[in-house]
This record gives structure tokens, C-alpha cells and sequence, in this order.
């Protein structure tokens, strides 16, 4: 199941040993690319509290023990609630690190059932953000060619979003627009709130009153088909 159209997260590396960067990011593209979608790694918080003002990370990782320096002191830098994941080698520092709120605890070496165990908890995260947040994404917009003049849809308007052949129908309670996109190019310029629950539908997660095996049913009463494949995505964030 590929979710890399659903999340578009970046990571943030913190380790003072070259080892420690390059297996954090090892297990991140091998079993979570489809939600990490860019890694930096840095070797001191200096480094760290410098990359972050032009990389805006949406996840730390970092090393407990870094050189004449404690990884958790990154979070005296946080401008917002970023989630960070102690790496350690150690296990004696994980009640510290829960008193200070970190997202996650990972030992060091890590393994595939600890970044499944960590996405998990993510996922579950972004969703509880989404659906306890109305105006997510309500300042931002989907820029769509309809009958030769550009059009802005905001997100928070859009119902779901069909396939039309070479062309997409963007359904909103004001009106319906023709874009002339495929739907995996719309896809693309997406946020994380819309899930692709069919080959032929995209809807936002917030328009979702129930589903069946077969139908979601939407807020205003409306059903359209779900796939098997879009409904273990969609099961994925509920």
C-alpha cells in the first residue's frame, strides 16, 4: 500500500556518530519512505537549531548522548508541538525522556518492528490533528485550470474529487469545476487530510460519515465506491 501521496513529512537527524545518522535514515527510507518524503542529518544541535530555520522538520530524530550535549535540549528550540523520537543506545535515559514529553523512545539498534510501531503512532497523531482541527488547510488553496481561466478551490470546500478521463471533477457545495488534470496529478498537490479511497474518487477525511466495504458515505449523503485498496488506506487512519 503505497501512502506516499498522503504524507509528505520531513525528518530531521540528530546523532554526533556518522552510524547512528546513517542507520536512523536506513530505516526510515527502507520502511517508512511512504511517509517521510525528505531527511536531513546534522551532528550537533547547533547544527540542528541553524538547519531548522529553512527546513521546518515535522519529526526529530536525535541521539540521547550527543558530544558534551543532550539531545533533548533540542526542544527548548520548538517554535510548535514537533514530534521527537529519542534514539538511544541506552535505555536508563527513557523516563527523563518521557517526563519531558517526547513523542517516542527508539533503542538503538533499531529494528523494522520499531519504525512500524512508530508510524502507527503517527498516523494516528496526523489523524486525531485532522479531524480535531476544522480549519486545517483553510488559507490554502487548489489551483485548477477550468475553461481556460485559473481557478482557486479552497481545500476546506471540496466534497471529493472524481476522475473524468484526461480531466478531474472537483465537487464543492457551491459548484462543480472541470479540471483539466488527470487525477493522480491533482493527487499530488494534495494535503495529508485526502485520502484516495478509490481509482476514481478522492475525498477529504473530514467529508467521511461512514463506510461499508464497498460504499463511503459522505456528510451530505452522498455514496461513492471505496476499493479494497482505499479502504485498508482509509482503516489506516481511523
Amino acid at each position: 500500500m503505497d501512502n506516499s501521496n498522503n504524507y509528505k513529512l520531513k525528518a530531521l537527524i540528530i546523532d554526533d556518530e556518522i552510524s547512528g545518522r546513517t542507520m536512523i535514515d536506513y530505516y526510515l527510507r527502507e520502511y517508512a519512505s511512504d511517509m517521510f518524503q525528505d531527511m536531513i542529518s546534522v551532528a550537533t544541535l547547533r547544527e540542528a537549531i541553524s538547519t531548522m530555520k529553512s527546513f521546518k522538520p515535522d519529526v526529530i530524530f536525535t541521539d540521547y548522548e550527543l558530544r558534551n550535549e543532550n539531545g533533548l535540549m533540542i526542544q527548548s528550540h520548538l517554535t510548535k508541538d514537533i514530534p521527537v523520537v529519542v534514539v538511544s543506545a541506552h535505555s536508563q535515559y527513557a523516563l527523563e525522556a518521557v517526563q519531558t514529553n517526547v513523542f517516542d523512545y527508539l533503542l538503538k539498534p533499531l529494528n523494522e518492528a520499531e519504525i512500524l510501531r512508530l508510524k502507527s503512532r503517527l498516523k494516528k497523531k496526523i489523524t486525531r490533528e485532522i479531524l480535531s482541527t476544522p480549519q486545517l488547510n483553510f488559507e490554502e488553496h487548489l489551483i485548477i485550470k477550468d475553461a481556460g481561466e485559473n481557478i482557486l478551490v479552497a481545500y476546506q470546500d471540496i466534497i471529493f474529487i472524481e476522475a473524468a478521463g484526461a480531466y478531474s471533477k472537483i465537487v464543492t457545495e457551491a459548484k462543480n469545476f472541470i479540471a483539466s488534470k488527470t487525477l493522480k496529478s491533482i493527487e499530488s498537490k494534495l494535503p495529508s487530510s485526502f485520502i484516495r479511497i478509490h481509482r476514481s474518487f478522492i475525498v477529504p477525511l473530514n467529508q467521511i460519515a461512514s463506510y461499508s466495504s464497498s460504499i463511503v458515505c459522505l456528510k451530505n449523503g452522498q455514496q461513492i465506491a471505496l476499493s479494497k485498496t482505499g479502504k485498508k488506506l482509509l482503516q489506516s487512519f481511523i
